[in-house]
């Protein structure tokens, strides 16, 4: 970054390295591939300032954790690293039944992937980035740009099995049936979302610029009342049976299906026309909308939400929330609860109803949308990641206009 000084890197001797080695129970000899470990434990700080060196009685070196009160005779980084060293070659010794000579087979792509996101672990940076979720999903024969609903699975799952430790090199057969059940349960929702959300509103076949309220039987036409007044005046035609068209129509376009409700005006628009049609007058800029179809957990996709996170700017139901929420570093993330009438709560205390509306867009774009993934860089900063289009923004893609990132993203 400009006007930030570089990094001083830690220069360490082979001997050293080769002492930390043997430390470890690495054969710097019979294993050199795994010198690398042994070169970033003498290069690495303590994990945590709250370790003491002590003497025992016995004239020992002992280590105490002060916040654990946990005692111990080996060094924190050896054991760190000695765990990271029987990791990696408890996983090349499982891997190792593939022959040697089948260099691009998965395991062999798997070992050097599991490798660079060790050695990010190890350096305390963020253990995924996009372009390790585009290496897993290809070995995973996913296509990121199509299927992008995945990346955020993939990364999530390996970003978990950090954290909790778990063998990374059974990765691929572990999520193989779950990615093929999501594949399958999205083509079953987006057969229901065609089924039961009319994305077109039925227009008058007359005039063709309003839309359709009655229908007549005899005349199988669609007609706006205007229009069906006018044809229906005289003749036979006069004794023809309608039936009324029932379709909820933005007021202002009068061609897209309604989406929200202005709870001050009382009238239904689409997300785009109720942004425009309020901008315009000042008089209007404080009105609210409501969501028809109300909130749906992002997670389970059945329940209404009732909690609203911050930080994963995404919404849940209660039991969803929980679930994803009990451990780890998603324990600190600030929740905000929402009521069946849709007002949003911090803490108990009510959100104003301007920021509760920005965040409630916000956390609807960002589930009704998908590309869009969050990622932190070397700097932990946090940036966003378009799966579709492969490009980065340091903004959130939601906060400027989420109508807009909707429309964006549905066109790609």
């Amino acid at each position: 970054m400009d006007g930030d000084e570089a990094p001083v890197t830690k220069h360490v001797s082979p001997e050293i390295i080769v002492g930390v080695a043997k430390m470890l129970g690495i054969d710097a000899v019979n294993e050199p591939e795994y010198l690398w470990i042994a070169e970033q434990c003498a290069k690495a700080d303590l994990p945590s300032k709250d370790w003491r060196e002590l003497t025992n009685e016995n004239g020992e070196t002992m280590y105490y954790h002060v916040r654990t009160k946990r005692l111990q005779k080996l060094h924190p980084l050896l054991e760190q690293y000695a765990g990271l060293y029987h990791k990696q070659a408890s996983f090349v010794k499982m891997s190792g039944t593939t022959q040697q000579t089948d260099l691009d087979s998965n395991s062999t792509r798997l070992s050097g992937i599991i490798t660079e996101i060790l050695n990010r672990v190890t350096s305390h940076l963020p253990p995924m980035t996009p372009e390790m979720v585009d290496k897993v999903a290809l070995l995973l024969e996913c296509e990121t740009k199509a299927e992008y609903f995945l990346a955020r699975v993939i990364k999530q799952t390996i970003e978990a099995y950090v954290e909790k430790q778990f063998n990374l090199g059974t990765i691929l057969q572990d999520l193989e049936k779950p990615l093929d059940f999501l594949r399958r349960m999205r083509k079953q929702q987006v057969k229901v979302d065609v089924i039961r959300k009319p994305d077109t509103v039925v227009m008058c076949q007359e005039c063709e610029e309003k839309s359709a309220v009655v229908k007549c039987q005899q005349c199988k036409d669609f007609f706006c009342q205007d229009c069906f007044n006018a044809t229906h005046a005289t003749g036979k035609r006069r004794g023809h049976i309608i039936q009324d068209v029932e379709q909820l129509v933005c007021a202002a376009c009068d061609h897209l299906i309604a989406s929200c409700q202005c709870i001050q005006c009382g009238l239904f628009y689409c997300d785009q026309c109720f942004v425009s049609t309020h901008a315009s007058r000042p008089e209007l800029h404080n009105h609210l909308k409501r969501i028809i179809n109300g909130l749906v957990c992002l997670e389970c996709e059945h329940y209404n939400a009732s909690v609203l996170c911050e930080d994963c700017v995404d919404l849940f139901c209660t039991e969803c929330f929980i679930k994803l929420h009990r451990k780890g570093k998603r324990r600190q993330h600030v929740h905000l609860t929402i009521d069946n009438t849709g007002q949003v709560f911090r803490g108990g205390f009510l959100v104003p109803p301007e920021e509760a509306q920005v965040l409630t867009d916000r956390a609807r774009s960002t589930a009704e949308s998908g590309p869009w993934v969050a990622f932190k860089d070397d700097n932990l900063n946090t940036y966003w990641y378009n799966f579709t289009s492969k490009t980065r923004v340091m903004n959130n893609p939601y906060d400027k206009d989420p109508d807009i990132a909707i429309a964006g993203i549905e066109d790609a």
